[in-house]
């Protein structure tokens, strides 16, 4: 057996696969570890023009050529380090012609050992062994292989995977699926509509009532880059005139007051909840069906609506047309934003009233 191939037969078999991958050795994948030394010693030897100056190769090309000296394992230490069991070992100089003999049986028999040693390298290994066998350092710069595509890909699909549990959990104790269906079930019922399109008409009127004025001013601070900005508030002054109540109480009694009062006493439901009716087959549905009547409520909330700021109804005078003017420009789409909001209460009213029965 040469130096050389003595010298692969010391190396753990995923050395040797990365050898022959980097040389492009073909269908070495089915071979053993005897094989794979015996192929890859020959493909090295053919092709001794093209690998030689490559540094990872550069221990066998020296045994191969027969040179006289090594490199110490303190100035280049040599791949066999990798294994654990000959680590208390250095590298033995070129035997002399003299003790030739005796060098080439005790090299033969620390062969066997290795072969013994490294019989497991024969064994199927995992991705991350595979992985760390790659990273260790192939030349004496400390450079590194990068792993094989396939390595790289099952560490992807392993953190993705874990980033992907990691967001479950984080979903589950933020309760998001819980707070959503709560949510809608909420959402999903004609008061529910007559609430949000309140809201939206009391906001717009609310903020034209209560003006922003400038609170506080803030210098700009030049060392951190930040400009000059100022501090709005609602302007709570406008509470001590006469303009403002004007205003709210005229909103409110066309937008609330009179339509809830109205939808009170003209309660269709509750008569159906009282005769019998389909409607009232619990207790708990005839309660709900005796408090305010929403079809009533938009019907008359639209009626008002149109007759006060159209038809410029104020009450018998107790209500300014400027005060009028000012809450129709401030509510969205004006006095035909409101009729439309009437009108989808009406529709939302009917529907519900349909799938009940």
């Amino acid at each position: 057996m040469s130096a050389a191939t003595s010298f692969l037969q010391k190396q753990l078999k995923t050395k040797l696969v990365e050898w022959a991958h980097i040389t492009d050795l073909q269908d070495y994948e089915g071979f053993n570890k005897n094989d794979l030394v015996t192929a890859l010693d020959s493909h090295l030897q053919a092709h001794q023009s093209i690998f030689i100056d490559d540094a990872r190769l550069r221990d066998y090309y020296r045994r191969l050529s027969g040179e006289s000296q090594f490199l110490s394992p303190a100035k280049n230490p040599s791949p066999a380090k990798a294994s654990p069991s000959k680590r208390g070992h250095k590298v033995e100089a070129s035997p002399s012609p003299d003790e030739a003999p005796r060098s080439t049986r005790k090299r033969g028999t620390r062969s066997n050992r290795e072969v013994e040693q490294t019989d497991d390298s024969d064994l199927p290994q995992t991705p991350s062994q595979v992985l760390v066998s790659v990273q260790r350092p192939l030349s004496p710069l400390g450079a590194t292989l990068p792993p094989s595509p396939a390595v790289v890909t099952d560490v992807i699909d392993r953190q993705t995977a874990a980033w992907g549990k990691s967001l479950k959990e984080i979903w589950r104790a933020c309760r998001v699926q819980e707070q959503s269906e709560s949510l809608r079930s909420n959402l999903s019922s004609v008061k529910a509509i007559g609430v949000v399109l309140y809201g939206i008409e009391s906001f717009s009127v609310l903020r034209l009532l209560f003006p922003l004025r400038p609170l506080t001013r803030i210098p700009a601070v030049d060392a951190l880059h930040l400009p000059t900005f100022k501090i709005w508030a609602p302007d709570a002054f406008v509470l001590v005139e006469s303009s403002f109540w004007t205003a709210f109480i005229g909103w409110l009694f066309t937008s609330l007051i009179i339509p809830l009062t109205l939808a009170y006493f003209f309660n269709i439901s509750l008569q159906v909840a009282q005769t019998g009716g389909p409607a009232s087959n619990t207790r708990r549905a005839a309660r709900q069906l005796a408090s305010f009547d929403p079809l009533s409520f938009h019907i008359a909330k639209a009626i008002f609506t149109y007759l006060v700021y159209s038809g410029k109804f104020s009450y018998w005078g107790f209500f300014n047309d400027a005060a009028i003017e000012d809450v129709n420009d401030a509510i969205p789409g004006h006095w035909p934003g409101l009729i439309t909001g009437s009108a989808i209460g009406v529709i939302t009213t009917l529907y519900e009233a349909i799938l009940r029965k």
